[in-house]
């Protein structure tokens, strides 16, 4: 969407995109505080701008300080002191990381790890995914390998000594990883830069791969990690071939996507929903008093190649943010949407990011501000998740497997297709140490992601 606001009454010109969806663990990884240290006098017309962006789109205006005192406080700090209480998602960041974040070109391994602590209790070290084309996926690794060592140093040391991060960040390393079967796999690696997928991994299931499915189930299956609308192309191509195949019913794997833009979230819902949803209100964005008058409706707009489904299944987890929230809760009123996994992220709202200095481009931004402006509303006036969305089916997701019907989440869906029914949880090991006497949570490689709509100011 480019949509052009024309503000003779204010004195904001900048560039502004919609941005769906920032997990607070990723901010401080992407702010670069050599971007932040100007002085007082440096900063006063930076902290000028701030101060009526604020007063104008932020989403609680009417309930944030009426003035912050500049003196002696960073850009950050400042734009952080009008902040209310509740808001958990503005955020900041520089310039150069929001270039990449809109290119989808990043430098790095790869690859994401978690930890199956919730429910299995294990402190080891898993693949979740790994980017297609990333130096891991050229070497054979997949979901469901363990790290067990960094340049020969055990991961549970290290995390326990607290050098995991230091050392997983450097840009050269030895990885030992153990694949599902036991196999013991040394690399040496170097970061490097590549761009990213929005689909990793698809696959048609049915009853060759899981008997429980009927001889005419078709089941689709799609992981797909963001709505970035550069990468528009691979979810569309996928729903567009599942189509062609005649499927029944799809999965769509949203466990690790933390939001995109809100264009391809609309026209990816309007690829999902049933034909009686057509030229219904998908999401309106609902902005605050001063704003109402910017409040937009998203409709569902079906086109030759919609999906004729009635129901939808969606793998959910923590990570499950914004757009990926925004699909769910979009559709819910016209079809139904059956959520598996963990309860999601929480964001029901949206930012616009306020580039300065103004009017630069995009690659020239020395800051980038993402108040809360707007709340996503479905067409029963719903967005009553701030703390996420509970999953109709709650499960705990399958690090020891890789993406097939033997993986807990996925086979999960496929045995309710199967047979109107979920099966129970998988029991946790009783033979899994990890270190549990540390119990020390570490992440890697967690998506820098979000929604986002261009539009000028």
């Amino acid at each position: 969407m480019n949509k052009i606001f024309n503000r003779a009454t204010i004195a904001l010109s900048v560039t502004a995109i919609a941005l769906y969806m920032m997990c607070t663990s990723c901010i401080l990884a992407f702010w670069d505080k050599d971007h932040d240290d100007k002085t007082d006098s440096d900063s006063t017309e930076v902290k000028t701008f701030v101060d009526q962006m604020m007063k104008q789109f932020y989403y609680w205006a009417d309930q944030m300080p009426t003035s912050v005192v500049k003196k002696g406080r960073s850009v950050e700090e400042y734009f952080n002191a009008y902040l209310v209480k509740k808001d958990r998602w503005s955020w900041m960041m520089n310039g150069d990381s929001y270039n990449s974040m809109e290119t989808g070109v990043s430098t790095s391994y790869g690859f994401h790890i978690a930890q199956p602590i919730e429910h299995f209790k294990d402190y080891d070290v898993y693949i979740t995914y790994v980017d297609k084309n990333s130096p891991l996926a050229k070497n054979g690794i997949t979901r469901g390998c363990q790290l067990t060592h960094i340049n020969g140093t055990d991961v549970s040391t290290l995390i326990k000594n607290n050098q995991f991060y230091p050392e997983i960040e450097k840009m050269s390393n030895k990885f030992t990883f153990k694949k599902p079967g036991g196999e013991v796999v040394d690399l040496n690696l170097s970061q490097t830069s590549f761009k990213s997928n929005s689909v990793t991994f698809t696959k048609t299931f049915t009853s060759a791969q899981m008997p429980s499915l009927k001889s005419s189930d078709k089941v689709g299956y799609i992981l797909y990690t963001t709505f970035n609308s550069n990468m528009k192309n691979e979810v569309t191509s996928a729903l567009q071939q599942m189509k062609s195949e005649g499927i029944t019913d799809l999965i769509l794997d949203l466990r690790y996507n933390g939001g995109g833009d809100l264009d391809v979230c609309s026209d990816i819902a309007s690829l999902l929903a049933p034909a009686a949803a057509d030229g219904k209100v998908f999401i309106t964005l609902s902005h605050n008093l001063a704003n109402k008058k910017e409040d937009t409706d998203y409709k569902i707009k079906r086109t030759g190649n919609s999906l004729n489904l009635e129901r939808l299944f969606v793998i959910t987890g923590n990570g499950t943010a914004s757009a990926s929230e925004s699909i769910i809760n979009g559709l819910s009123p016209y079809m139904d949407v059956q959520t598996v996994g963990n309860t999601t992220y929480g964001k029901p709202n949206g930012m616009y990011v306020f580039l300065w200095p103004q009017k630069v481009s995009e690659k020239n931004a020395e800051y980038a501000f993402l108040p809360i402006c707007f709340y996503c509303m479905n067409s029963e006036g719903k967005a009553d998740y701030d703390n996420g969305i509970s999953p109709k089916q709650k499960r705990y997701d399958d690090l020891y497997h890789d993406f097939s019907e033997n993986e807990d989440l996925i086979k999960a869906c496929l045995t309710y297709i199967g047979t109107g029914s979920y099966p129970v949880l998988p029991e946790a090991s009783t033979t899994k140490a990890g270190i549990p006497a540390v119990g020390k949570k570490v992440s890697y490689g967690e998506g820098f992601v979000g929604a986002y709509v261009k539009s000028s100011f």
